[in-house]
């Protein structure tokens, strides 16, 4: 199951591609006046592994998230605070951290095969780090060799490696549920792949790319991955196992959450009224990521759906306002909704306890 993090990066005004002296109020970038994300998006960053095109980059640590464990497997949804506002500059997917020091010899092998040495010429050029360097080239380049080796500190295979020509602004509130995204470099944001999505769909249609695609691509299927979800129950320490079972069967539709679904939808689909029970799917209405056990296993939270609103509905492309009405995404062209027959309300209005799960897919879910 990938893992997705909103990672905070220095603010650069170059494109990622350089430094661009932008002064700094905290941090490496405070004190030395760039800092190493600011080559993220330079093509001297791209190398071939084993006929694999990919790009290094540079983040702070995730602290204590289990990055060894998800080589490959983690997506950095990279933004930056400035001027009042927050900004998505790049997205790399399928990425592995080489932080971990087992991964030092792998770093300076980059170092030297990038030939990142020669980068301080980018920094050295600023007025700014010149004068926090004191105008002595000497104590910038000790200061630069100490900390060099940091710069390639991630991977990330270049197809799905998306940096967008411009910033996208980013509205906080619909990703996270919060006013404001963390800003501290050294911190970052777990997310689950509902955000993953929202984040992806606030890209202008003019500045996605093929990389782009990929990456949505790859968020889509993992939401019909439950084998990771499963393993994960399996670990869990302190329950019974009755109730791993029962989280079990919920996960894949099964059991008593989806016995209990059927019963209160008389076993139709709860917007076209199919009765073919193979292809109806008991879908959660707040995530299964994002909810807690007894949120998992209650059909309250719960809505019998057949396959092809099932995915709209898990993605965020579809929802249903407190009456039953069927609210649809914009992502979804009019010849698209006019081929799967939508909009088409609920066959009955949501009870109250329904709807609090669906004020909440509304919310943090459903993608405008």
């Amino acid at each position: 199951m990938p893992k997705y993090y909103i990672k905070p990066l220095f603010w650069n005004t170059n494109g990622y591609t350089k430094p661009s002296g932008v002064k700094a109020v905290s941090g490496y970038p405070k004190e030395h006046g760039y800092g190493h994300e600011e080559w993220n998006n330079s093509p001297n960053m791209r190398f071939t592994d084993r006929g694999t095109r990919f790009r290094a980059f540079h983040t702070e640590p995730l602290g204590n998230a289990p990055v060894e464990d998800y080589d490959g497997q983690i997506f950095l949804f990279m933004t930056a605070s400035h001027d009042g506002i927050q900004q998505l500059v790049g997205v790399a997917g399928k990425a592995t951290c080489l932080i971990p020091k087992k991964r030092s010899a792998e770093r300076e092998h980059l170092r030297q095969r990038l030939n990142i040495d020669q980068q301080w010429r980018d920094a050295w050029d600023l007025e700014i780090v010149r004068s926090l360097h004191h105008h002595n080239i000497r104590t910038f380049k000790n200061s630069w060799k100490k900390d060099i080796n940091w710069i390639p500190n991630w991977k990330s295979p270049e197809n799905y490696f998306f940096w967008p020509k411009e910033a996208v602004t980013v509205d906080p509130l619909n990703i996270t549920g919060k006013t404001r995204l963390l800003n501290m470099f050294g911190s970052y944001t777990e997310i689950g792949s509902s955000a993953a999505v929202r984040i992806m769909a606030s890209v202008p249609l003019s500045l996605r790319t093929q990389s782009w695609s990929c990456i949505q691509q790859e968020i889509d299927a993992s939401f019909s991955d439950s084998d990771a979800d499963i393993a994960d129950i399996r670990r869990i320490k302190g329950v019974s196992e009755t109730t791993k079972q029962a989280l079990i069967d919920a996960r894949i539709g099964q059991g008593k959450f989806r016995t209990e679904l059927l019963n209160h939808w008389d076993s139709l689909c709860a917007v076209t009224g199919c009765d073919q029970l193979q292809i109806l799917r008991a879908s959660h209405i707040k995530p299964w990521s994002e909810s807690s056990n007894s949120e998992r296993l209650n059909a309250k939270n719960g809505l019998l759906l057949v396959a092809n609103l099932d995915a709209l509905f898990d993605r965020g492309l579809i929802s249903f306002c407190s009456n039953g009405k069927m609210l649809i995404s914009k992502l979804i062209s009019r010849s698209a909704q006019k081929l799967l027959g939508l909009p088409a309300a609920l066959r009955r209005p949501p009870t109250p306890e329904e709807n609090v799960f669906l004020e909440y897919h509304r919310r943090r879910v459903f993608v405008e």
